[in-house]
Order: structure tokens, then sequence, then C-alpha cells
């Protein structure tokens, strides 16, 4: 090889590995509803990228989790929702989604689902910072009158095999190659889903059995008298412990016990439109660290 070849994929290269480098991704677990009439359990698998410098386009992915097949099991897809050509947001640049490598044996289980991309760059489906559902997932309930809880885990860049995807960078054309390039997304945030009892769950007192518990990713506190607080739905009977952080970490609000009240200021100050974070710790031991954008 001449070493003007060597330099030139050398460059190559390490813009690759700089691209890698630049943002994440978030994946979350949602418990959308429990079917105890039927012993279903349904799960929405989401992602989006982990703040405004992370945004991508999808290409190849295998989302993986662990859960005990003592409480529930036989994972199947009962909704393709996006990243895939079937389903009402299809699209003929991926394959159908698949369970494809997942195993359950005696007590545990591990689901890996997978997206698999098949077109071209211009054509890929862009991830943002707002949640995307991937796909909805049906396990049986083993038994719903069970009183103990579970808690479906994410393999995370510690655990092995883990979540992974990677992203479609655009075409590089040179005068001696053009070609697509598909690089690792470093992963951010992985929010587990745990059901403190199954028993409750089905019951009807752990309020996710009639309404999936819905956060906010914004709210305009402008006087109009719509959307004027940052209000979490189907907290049920549920406590919730809020703090709101700005961007340099201090703390502008916070509450041991949530009423669906903050109006957008920091004591009787007003705060600016802009983005900030919150932590909601529930009473059920679920925990939840977002962005959200404040509009006025």
């Amino acid at each position: 090889m001449d070493m003007k070849r060597f330099f030139f994929l050398f460059a190559v290269c390490s813009s690759l590995l700089a691209e890698a480098q630049n943002g994440k991704f978030d994946v979350r677990l949602q418990l959308k509803k429990a079917d105890c009439a039927q012993m279903k359990l349904l799960v929405t698998v989401e992602v989006k990228a982990h703040d405004e410098n992370s945004s991508f386009l999808m290409g190849n992915a295998n989302f993986r989790f662990s859960y005990d097949a003592h409480l529930i099991k036989a994972p199947v897809i009962a909704d393709q929702q996006n990243f895939t050509s079937q389903g009402e947001n299809a699209s003929l640049n991926y394959n159908p989604l698949s369970l494809n490598g997942s195993v359950e044996r005696n007590a545990n289980g591990i689901v890996s689902l997978n997206i698999i991309y098949s077109g071209s760059e211009q054509n890929a489906t862009p991830v943002s910072t707002n949640w995307l559902p991937i796909a909805t997932l049906q396990f049986d309930l083993v038994n719903p009158d069970e009183k103990a809880g579970t808690t479906l885990v994410w393999n995370d860049d510690k655990a092995f095999p883990v979540t992974g995807l990677s992203e479609v960078v655009l075409k590089k054309t040179t005068p001696e190659f053009d070609y697509d390039t598909y690089v690792a997304k470093a992963s951010g945030v992985f929010e587990n889903l745990t059901i403190k009892s199954l028993s409750s769950l089905c019951s009807g007192s752990n309020p996710d059995a009639e309404g999936e518990l819905r956060i906010p990713e914004g709210f305009s506190p402008n006087g109009d008298g719509t959307n004027d607080k940052f209000t979490i739905a189907n907290l049920g009977k549920l406590v919730a412990e809020v703090t709101i952080f700005d961007r340099n970490g201090t703390v502008i609000y916070e509450s041991k016990d949530y009423q669906n009240d903050w109006d957008g200021r920091d004591r009787s100050k007003d705060l600016p439109t802009g983005t900030y974070f919150y932590s909601i710790r529930l009473s059920d031991g679920r925990k939840f660290t977002r962005s959200l954008t404040l509009s006025r």
C-alpha cells in the first residue's frame, strides 16, 4: 500500500471514530397494558437521541433486556411501530422487526429485538429527542395473582451481549471512493421497567392497569389556560418526588409529594423559554431523569 493511500484510509477511519463518539441514544421500556383476563402483559420499547446534539439516522440495531420467566414468559411482537416494513408507519427501507436471538431457559429470559436497515442514507428514519416507539411486545402472565413484582432490565454497556445500534452517516464522496458508512452509536440512558406487584396490577390498584403513566416532554406556562403546568398523567395513588434543574444543574423546583402544580417559576420568577431537566422518583421504585422544553 502506498503512503498516500495509507494516510487517506487513516483519515477516513479517524473521522468515523469521531462520528461514533458524536452523541448517544437512550432507550426505555414502558408498561402499555395488563390484560389479566387474557393473562397478557404489553410492554413498549422506545428509543430517542440523548440530547439535541445526538440526533441520528437509524441503521441496524439490537435491543436486549432480561426478564424473570417465573412471572412472565413467551414474548412475541404484538405491534411493529417504527423502523420496519410492517405496520402503520411502514418503511420499505427496513426489514420486519424480529426477535431472533431471544432465549428463554428455566427462570431466565432475554429479549433480542432487531432492526435491520436495507435502504440508503436518504431514506433512513431520523431519531430526535422525542421518544419513538419501536414495537409493543406481548408477554404471557404466568400467574396474575402473584404478589411478587418484577423488573425488566436492559442489557446496557456493562452487560453481555449489549444493546447497541448503528447510525447511518451521510454518503462520503472522494476522488477515489464513493461509499456509505455506518458507525456505532454510544449508549446513554437505559430506563428499566419495574412492576411492584403483578397482583396489584391486575386488581387495578396500580394506575398503569388503567392508564399509562405519562410525563410530558414540555409545557407552555403562558397563562392561556392550556398546558400551563407540568402535569404527570395517571399518577393515581403513586407519590411522586420531583426535582427540576436548569442547564447548570441548579435546582429550581422540588417537591416531595408533587401535585402537578409547577408553573414554570423559580420561586416567584418566571423562567425563560428553554430546556430544563427533571428527576422523578415514584413510590413504586421507578425513577425517570430526562429533559423537558419550557415554552412561553
